[in-house]
């Protein structure tokens, strides 16, 4: 008995899930100005400078790619704040560059700005929104902030509050056996239900089982290192890929 009520559970999500996902899923967004696939700097462009820093954007900019990936993370008193590990306000050094710093220190900043969100939440989505808000008045980058983050309802009360900015919704690695399908729904949901156009997904997942099911919306993916990877996520479909490499002229 348990058993098959687990198993007509488990029919109902996939079900549900994929006739949320074609009732109400979005289609792929636009990226004026870059190629496609878009190739974009991982953490600015750490190979010549330090990661996520003004130098390592500015160095993504100087070698010409339209888009530079960073790691932000929200604190109530300082706003986002660029930094890659999850850290406690106390470790946080006194000068840490906040996001409305290095867009202020740029002499010519990308034509986009992937924020990969590392503790975006209900708690602080709102307040981010509106700090994001600001700086997009201010430079002019309606459109060119990605918003990246594995927890897709703060994402989406993000883009509620502000709907200038791209989602960008991180999926996990797909369990492996039975449990696929259903992750597979789960996503499809997720989307159905919030409507957001863009997942990030990394390299491994760029598969034709992944394509078939989302090459409709924008899939950004990473990390791509050699040519090989970038080519094969442009036969997948991918609309950005991330790299570490020096392949800003690809595709163009």
């Amino acid at each position: 008995m348990r058993r098959a009520a687990a198993t007509f559970a488990i029919v109902a999500v996939l079900a549900g899930g994929w006739s949320l996902y074609n009732i109400l899923a979005p289609r792929a967004i636009a990226l004026p100005g870059c190629a496609t696939p878009a190739v974009w700097a991982h953490r600015g462009f750490h190979v010549v400078a330090q990661e996520n820093s003004v130098a390592s954007v500015g160095a993504a900019v100087a070698k010409g790619f339209c888009g530079a990936e960073i790691d932000v993370q929200w604190f109530d008193d300082r706003g986002l704040v660029v930094a890659h590990d999850e850290v406690e306000e106390n470790d946080l050094l006194p000068n840490a560059l906040t996001l409305a710093q290095l867009l202020d220190s740029l002499p010519t900043p990308p034509q986009y700005l992937w924020l990969d969100f590392k503790n975006l939440d209900r708690h602080n989505a709102a307040a981010a929104a509106a700090h994001i808000d600001s700086l997009i008045a201010r430079h002019h980058f309606a459109n060119r902030f990605v918003v990246e983050s594995v927890s897709s309802v703060p994402l989406r009360m993000l883009w509620w509050h502000a709907p200038n900015v791209i989602p960008a919704y991180w999926i996990n690695r797909p369990p492996h056996g039975w449990k696929g399908p259903l992750h597979d729904a789960q996503i499809a949901a997720a989307i159905g239900l919030l409507g957001l156009p863009a997942l990030s997904v990394p390299k491994e997942m760029l598969t034709d089982h992944l394509t078939t099911l989302f090459g409709h919306l924008s899939l950004f993916t990473w990390t791509c290192d050699t040519l090989s990877e970038i080519d094969h996520a442009k036969a997948m479909g991918a609309k950005v890929v991330l790299t570490d490499g020096d392949f800003a002229r690809v595709g163009k």
